[in-house]
């Protein structure tokens, strides 16, 4: 007997509100939450409204499934290998990787409180993954079945628009190679630890390829697709600064589709209002956050701004350099020529005492220098671009680094607030066998051969560079414009990075090889369509 719409969609919200009152117990766990707190029923209300989404969606694939839908079987064929690989390295590694930035978001995350450094989408992330899911190891367990989601849907994408194409089926086989790069050790690696930049990435790429698979698709939005739209661009434009960007290549993404006639105008201009007023919206409440937090909006700049110090005349540019010493230490940083990273970013920033008129006329001065010196900021900047080129070498670059010495967390006793809290105060954080996680990490991060080269990210940025070239000269627009979306992230970051960590280009590097992927299969596909076209 089938259930009319209405009343399975109120059973699917009766589940949700019901899973909500469970969590009421099984927040016990890991939260210390004071429930009369208005962000308690801020995030108890997003809880229902996922936990409707999710059971909706679990019930409309079970109903596709039974009736055949080919899309819905091609995306659990797919889902379900990649997944259970990801689940495997989970149980090695378990509880994840975990930093000690993602600490202190996580410790924040047990009083529902936003962690400002990391943002407070990466807390809600955290939060609400640990409501499903209450303890440490949960957060992670949420990131390997969304990010095994999506790898899914790429690869059900491809086949399902390939098999359109050609007007017939192709062999499954084919299409694994849209696998292959998102089991890369580097990819592997960071979907084990809840870096905000992976959280972001995925997003981003996720919401590229939607759009992307929505105009080879080649039939009209509906108002769920439209949302999804506005809701995974605003993510995606306000989760890191440097993406801000995408307020500009979202409305592009969707005037192509416009100009196929698959949005209309108006849907296109409600779409870019919704996204930029959420992109605001968010900004603000970082700002307000952030109060006067200099540290952050000082960082992107300290390493540039140390090189051009260094290089200035003491008396032709007298008055940049007390405009800039008014927020960075001068002496310091023209005494100590030699040191970059860490120690220089703590010893010359002045944390206390900065006005915002102070950091503006910090900023004035600083790119007055840069116009004066700009071999000096160029310097600097591929100095920290080639070493962080060099992931396949320990070096200078830090990110294996990190990876490789995250083991030390049960190597030690903890010293820090939030590592004691992680262990006294979580369910299920010890490891299933320590020596294997130990041994598994410092192979798969710091391994030779084959694995060291993995890590090496000048293939992808080069793949990733040819395809927007031939894209271009070819005018697939809608192709062009998604992977220079993706491409433009390397100029951004390059003129940014405050240090040599991979993360930071982890969208272009995973993109790079997704493109190159799609490319070779593409290829194989049209040699294929042409021979049955033209079998003599």
């Amino acid at each position: 007997m089938k259930i009319p719409a209405k009343k399975r969609t109120a059973l699917e919200l009766l589940a949700a509100v019901l899973w909500c009152l469970v969590t009421l117990g099984t927040d016990r766990l890991f939260f210390k939450y004071d429930w009369k707190t208005p962000a308690f029923f801020v995030y108890k209300a997003l809880f229902v409204l996922l936990a409707f989404l999710l059971v909706h969606g679990v019930v409309t694939l079970v109903q596709k499934v039974r009736a055949g839908d080919s899309f819905a079987r091609r995306w659990l064929a797919w889902t379900l290998p990649y997944l259970a690989v990801n689940l495997v390295v989970l149980l090695i590694v378990w509880p994840g990787i975990w930093g000690n930035d993602d600490l202190a978001v996580l410790s924040l995350a047990r009083t529902l409180q936003p962690n400002s450094w990391q943002h407070f989408l990466t807390s809600g992330a955290f939060i609400l993954s640990l409501m499903f899911v209450p303890m440490p190891g949960g957060v992670v367990l949420v990131q390997n079945l969304l990010i095994s989601a999506i790898v899914g849907s790429f690869a059900a994408a491809a086949q399902d628009l390939t098999e359109k194409r050609l007007g017939h089926a192709v062999k499954p086989a084919w299409f694994a190679i849209v696998y292959l790069p998102f089991l890369l050790p580097p990819v592997v690696m960071h979907t084990q630890q809840p870096f905000r930049t992976t959280w972001s990435g995925w997003t981003e790429l996720f919401l590229v390829f939607m759009l992307v698979a929505m105009y080879l698709r080649g039939t009209k939005l509906n108002k769920k697709e439209l949302c999804a739209i506005v809701v995974l661009g605003t993510l995606a434009a306000s989760w890191r600064s440097e993406c801000v960007y995408y307020l500009a290549a979202i409305p592009v993404l969707l005037l192509v589709m416009c100009a196929r006639k698959l949005l209309r105008p108006t849907a296109v201009a409600a779409a870019t209002v919704l996204v930029f007023a959420g992109y605001l919206v968010c900004s603000r409440y970082t700002s307000t956050l952030m109060g006067e937090a200099w540290q952050y909006k000082m960082i992107a700049l300290c390493y540039q701004t140390a090189s051009l110090v260094q290089d200035a005349d003491p008396v032709a540019d007298a008055e940049e350099l007390a405009a800039i010493d008014r927020v960075f230490d001068v002496t310091y940083c023209r005494e100590n020529s030699n040191i970059h990273g860490p120690e220089m970013r703590t010893n010359m920033t002045r944390e206390t005492g900065v006005t915002e008129e102070d950091w503006s006329a910090c900023q004035k001065a600083f790119f007055k220098l840069a116009l004066k010196y700009p071999k000096s900021l160029l310097r600097e900047r591929m100095g920290v671009f080639y070493n962080t080129l060099r992931q396949r070498k320990t070096g200078m670059s830090n990110q294996k680094i990190v990876f490789s010495s995250s083991f030390l967390l049960y190597d030690a006793e903890p010293t820090k607030a939030d590592q004691k809290e992680f262990f006294a105060d979580s369910v299920a954080v010890q490891p299933l066998n320590k020596e294997l996680r130990r041994a598994f990490i410092i192979k798969v991060a710091n391994g030779d051969g084959i694995i060291d080269w993995t890590w090496w990210m000048l293939p992808p940025f080069v793949l990733l560079f040819a395809a927007v070239i031939v894209l271009l000269v070819q005018r697939k627009w809608m192709l062009f414009f998604a992977a220079g979306t993706f491409f433009a992230r390397i100029p951004l970051v390059f003129l940014t990075a405050p240090d040599t960590y991979f993360l930071y280009y982890l969208t272009p590097f995973i993109a790079g090889y997704a493109v190159a992927a799609a490319g070779v299969l593409y290829a194989v596909m049209r040699r294929k369509l042409k021979v049955e076209r033209n079998p003599g």
